[in-house]
């Protein structure tokens, strides 16, 4: 994997712990828009990165693995399709923050009631989180396995 690649892996899940670790932080009374402050910057950070790996790193992965086993073509769909899912969703959590971010000022004051839609925000996050986390780890498995995959006596 070239240097570049390595660098960009790291960027993304450097992203993504920073953003994970915005998300479970807890929310301190009267702290409530520094929180979605914090958040919302950590997720800027963690999309661009995610939207970067889909659309640049991941493409070029994908032709490697074909190019290396073209047997795995259906894998690589497969992958894509994951890769296609993931934008949707990075789009949705983003309608979430916002819809989040224009209610948080209404209840500065008494964060108790809007605790359900912190966890649900919360909730929304790290799933999103765990599902990037595992389609990065999902492709780098592919990717190595097209280069060392035991393919019979004709190798």
């Amino acid at each position: 994997m070239p240097a570049s690649e390595t660098h960009r892996k790291h960027d993304v899940k450097s992203a993504l712990d920073q953003f994970e670790t915005c998300l479970v932080k807890p929310v301190i009374a009267g702290e409530l828009l520094t929180w979605t402050d914090e958040l919302r910057e950590s997720w800027a950070e963690a999309r661009q990165q995610v939207y970067e790996q889909v659309a640049e790193i991941h493409p070029r992965q994908y032709q490697e693995i074909s190019a290396q086993d073209p047997a795995l073509l259906p894998t690589i769909e497969k992958l894509q399709a994951t890769d296609n899912k993931l934008h949707e969703d990075c789009a949705s959590f983003d309608r979430s923050l916002c819809r989040f971010e224009e209610q948080a000022p209404k209840f500065e004051p008494d964060e108790e009631r809007i605790t359900r839609h912190i966890q649900t925000l919360v909730d929304e996050g790290i799933e999103l989180v765990t599902r990037i986390r595992k389609q990065e780890v999902t492709v780098q498995t592919w990717f190595i396995e097209a280069y060392t995959r035991d393919r019979g006596v004709g190798d």
